[in-house]
């Protein structure tokens, strides 16, 4: 629904100037169908821009027309054409910049597909939106949009430093706890078996279980406190995002479905768990891979080394993912929001679509959304199958090169059987850490997501 606005920030920004999507929205007329072509030109010409709409030829496009410009994609969409050039084969590409997907490049007979409305004779031509700057542009002002940013977050969490201390101090003392385990196991190893004493055995196994009724106890107790907190940050996000929803002027009710803002709600689920579990987690894995790590250095150096190599390959192979995972978060925001729409719309309009027959043709609707909301699971469940087979793949060659690493320290005399069975102990701990490190790159990135859109309604 925004796209055509969207066009235009991008072209504005191609000319050196910044303006808010929400600015943009307001002077282009949108309504709950979207915007016209029309409404862009207006929007245009009032941050200083000289538009011209028009049908095109091709040929016209590609040798007459000043690049960027903005075209009709589809019947129903707006993209913007930012480049035309020879390709190596001699034939031409076709860049483009989709609001709803990001910069594609298309053959000749793709961009016709989706660009022409009519044939007239042989011309193929398309609605296209010519669009120059005029000095009254570069003396625009741009009102910057104001983007919330995690400082903003941060202020949620400060009535409850007192928990969040308790919190700290309960994770601090899971981890020197579970720093003993491992001396524990090699002492089982080398001295109770090696020995035969099984009263040593009874003792240190007697030990392990008061330190795990410990950790039991700590981690409840983490829970109730985690409980109240989250509970309370999580009421007051949503308190203060449907007050300031109200303070809005009914102008942006009849240009936002109900679905949308549904699904900006629900965006405050994922910044509450940013808050309250994720940026607790990741100081949870800082402290856990530092101790541990200094437990492994005194063992060895070199099994250390593979096991941070291994892990900085792990963590470059899922961030090469981040940018199509934002990409398919957005596409999942908008399907969500018509199908939420759609259902509102079927209970709340039944009257209606009764009394004009119109059962059939809203059902239809609706399934077609679910087929859209398939695609983007199905494209969800492809970048997660490709993540999970390389970072697999990483995750457990390293683990296997690590316990050949050990076998061979132990059958050439530098390490006992104890202390490999320590080690293997180790860096099941220390892998822990970094699915909290992934954990919380993606969590912080969908925080991101959800910030940007809310601060249209902030």
């Amino acid at each position: 629904m925004d796209c055509g606005p969207t066009c235009l920030r991008m072209v504005a920004n191609h000319y050196g100037k910044t303006f808010s999507i929400s600015k943009l929205r307001d002077l282009s007329y949108i309504t709950r169908e979207g915007v016209s072509m029309m409404g862009i030109s207006y929007a245009a010409e009032a941050i200083g821009f000289h538009t011209q709409g028009v049908k095109a030829t091709y040929e016209q496009l590609r040798d007459e027309a000043n690049l960027p410009v903005i075209v009709h994609w589809g019947q129903n969409h707006f993209v913007v054409v930012y480049k035309i050039k020879k390709g190596r084969n001699g034939k031409d590409k076709i860049y483009i910049a989709d609001p709803s997907i990001g910069k594609l490049t298309y053959t000749k007979e793709q961009f016709l597909n989706k660009w022409r409305q009519d044939n007239l004779g042989e011309l193929k031509r398309g609605i296209t939106l010519l669009i120059e700057p005029t000095p009254e542009f570069y003396e625009e002002n741009p009102h910057e949009e104001r983007k919330l940013q995690f400082r903003y977050l941060l202020a949620y969490l400060r009535p409850y430093r007192k928990y969040i201390i308790q919190l700290m101090l309960g994770l601090l003392t899971g981890s020197l706890i579970s720093l003993i385990f491992p001396y524990l196991t090699q002492s089982i190893v080398d001295v109770g078996i090696n020995n035969k004493d099984m009263g040593f055995v009874v003792l240190i196994l007697i030990a392990q279980l008061v330190l795990t009724f410990g950790q039991t106890a700590n981690g409840l107790i983490r829970n109730w406190i985690s409980l109240h907190v989250t509970t309370r940050v999580s009421i007051s996000l949503i308190a203060n995002f449907l007050a300031k929803l109200m303070r809005l002027p009914i102008a942006f009710f009849d240009a936002k479905m109900i679905g949308d803002i549904m699904q900006r709600i629900n965006d405050h689920n994922r910044i509450q768990s940013f808050l309250t579990k994720s940026l607790i987690d990741i100081i949870f894995a800082v402290i856990t891979l530092v101790l541990y790590s200094i437990v492994m250095a005194s063992y060895s150096y070199s099994i250390l080394g593979v096991f941070y190599l291994g892990s900085i390959l792990y963590l470059g192979w899922i961030l090469i993912f981040l940018r199509k995972r934002r990409d398919l978060d957005y596409k999942r925001f908008t399907q969500s929001s018509e199908n939420q729409n759609s259902i509102v719309q079927l209970i709340t309009g039944m009257q209606e679509i009764k009394l004009n027959n119109a059962e059939k043709r809203k059902r239809w609707e609706w399934e077609r959304i679910q087929a859209k909301l398939f695609k983007v699971s199905v494209g969800g469940l492809l970048l997660n199958q490709n993540q999970q087979l390389g970072s697999t793949f990483i995750d457990q060659t390293k683990n296997i090169f690590i316990s050949f690493l050990s076998v061979q320290a132990v059958i050439s005399g530098e390490m006992t059987l104890g202390m490999m069975v320590a080690i293997q102990y180790i860096i099941g701990q220390l892998n822990s850490p970094i699915q909290q490190f992934i954990g919380f790159t993606q969590a912080s990135q969908d925080a991101k997501i959800s910030l940007e859109r809310l601060s249209e309604i902030h």
